[in-house]
């Protein structure tokens, strides 16, 4: 097995993992600033790195001899992590140049768990074209989320001629299943619905048209505070009526069209250094992808809404992107336009998609705040819950820059959001 750190560095990690920033036993008692704190992760991120990577490389090794049994019986594994420990180390065969990467703490666990999913994908020649060129790969891993690390190895993936097919979707409609069981401690029925691309989009868009139909400017009774319980509660709901068939008008599917004109032509997010990429960002609604034939027939029966953003400002959208002071919910063309300059959370690195974010006023609603676009932030349940209880201050400028002043004094600059194609 290969080891990167050398016993010395780990004991130096582990020193600045448990003592680095106040939380030994015999730290002093003032609270650690925010810059120990982050010292202490970045040890942990990389002592957790080097460990992963040992992980993967012991199983490999158990494999090789054929005692796979060790890997779960004496560690207590479940099948399902001794096999993603076994991904992994099938990665680092392929690809030896990602351990060094991997376990300095350059990229995680996620990031070769993405790889994976290509390698597997792509035919032997395939494989051999995208890792002949070691450092546009790491360079890209590295740079990036793991979520956008895995858009880039899309984007490869299309390059190197892999287009999904026909056998995919059949596969995937196949396996479409719905199954039930009763939690005996609550009573509670639990439905698990497994469907296809398609579907799925079909299902959301049903849902969340429902949602909008029912809920728009009203709560129900016995509906959580919590934004993301909220959220659960009005989605089964919204489901209900659908079921009940209650006259809920079922919208046709959207398709958001983004020109993008920045000024600068810069890199985005997500794609290798010296990569261009022009042209407008299609998004289908759809987190997989699926054969260009379903692509062609969802575009005739969908409603196409073309936005042209530049830096950050939305230059064109189609509805009222200006409401004030006459509702507290942003409407769907607000929502478009959000959706336009933001994938998912506006939070840098937060992956959770835009589908699952809370509009968020940036000058609160309740202090007066206008439901106008730019006033508005899509936000996570977990990054919505640290503005309004956690002591986060937001304020965002006219390109929609923003600024986060944190509790202990941190201020945070982020620059206007680049929403390009995935």
């Amino acid at each position: 097995m290969h080891a990167t750190l050398q016993p010395d560095h780990l004991v130096e990690l582990v020193h600045v993992a448990w003592a680095g920033s106040g939380f030994a036993h015999d730290a002093p008692n003032p609270a650690p600033t925010a810059t120990q704190v982050s010292t202490q992760l970045e040890a942990l991120d990389r002592l957790t790195s080097w460990c992963d990577v040992q992980r993967a490389r012991c199983a490999g090794v158990l494999r090789s001899i054929g005692r796979l049994d060790v890997l779960a019986d004496t560690t207590l594994r479940t099948s399902h992590e001794a096999d993603a420990l076994l991904r992994r180390a099938d990665v680092l065969d392929a690809a030896p140049f990602i351990e060094e990467a991997w376990a300095s703490g350059q990229l995680g666990a996620a990031h070769v768990d993405q790889l994976h999913v290509t390698l597997r994908r792509l035919e032997p020649g395939q494989r051999e074209s995208l890792l002949a060129d070691p450092q546009r790969l790491l360079t890209a891993a590295s740079t990036t989320t793991s979520v956008e690390f895995g858009r880039y190895l899309r984007r490869e993936e299309r390059r190197l001629g892999r287009v999904p097919g026909e056998h995919q979707l059949r596969q995937q409609q196949r396996s479409v299943r719905l199954r039930s069981r009763t939690d005996r401690d609550t009573g509670m029925h639990i439905y698990t619905l497994a469907l296809d691309p398609l579907s799925a989009l079909t299902v959301h868009q049903r849902i969340e048209a429902a949602m909008e139909a029912l809920f728009h400017d009203r709560t129900p009774d016995l509906c959580p505070t919590d934004p993301l319980e909220r959220q659960g509660f009005l989605r089964a709901h919204a489901f209900l009526a659908l079921l009940d068939g209650k006259g809920v008008r079922l919208g046709r599917p959207e398709i958001i069209v983004v020109v993008d004109t920045r000024a600068d032509g810069g890199p985005n997010r997500g794609v290798a250094p010296g990569e261009c990429r022009t042209g407008p960002d299609v998004d289908w609604g759809l987190p997989v992808e699926v054969p260009h034939r379903v692509l062609r027939d969802l575009w005739a029966r969908a409603d196409v809404h073309a936005i042209v953003v530049r830096n950050g400002v939305v230059l064109h959208a189609p509805g009222q992107l200006q409401l004030g002071r006459s509702t507290r919910l942003a409407n769907r063309a607000q929502r478009r336009a959000l959706r336009a300059l933001y994938r998912g959370c506006a939070m840098p690195g937060c992956s959770v998609r835009f589908d699952h974010t809370t509009i968020h006023h940036v000058h609160w609603w309740r202090r007066g705040g206008r439901t106008d676009l730019e006033n508005l932030l899509p936000l996570c349940s977990r990054h919505h819950h640290l503005v309004h209880e956690g002591g986060w201050v937001l304020s965002i400028a006219s390109d929609r820059s923003l600024t986060i002043r944190l509790p202990d004094g941190e201020v945070r600059a982020i620059g206007p959001p680049v929403r390009r194609a995935a």
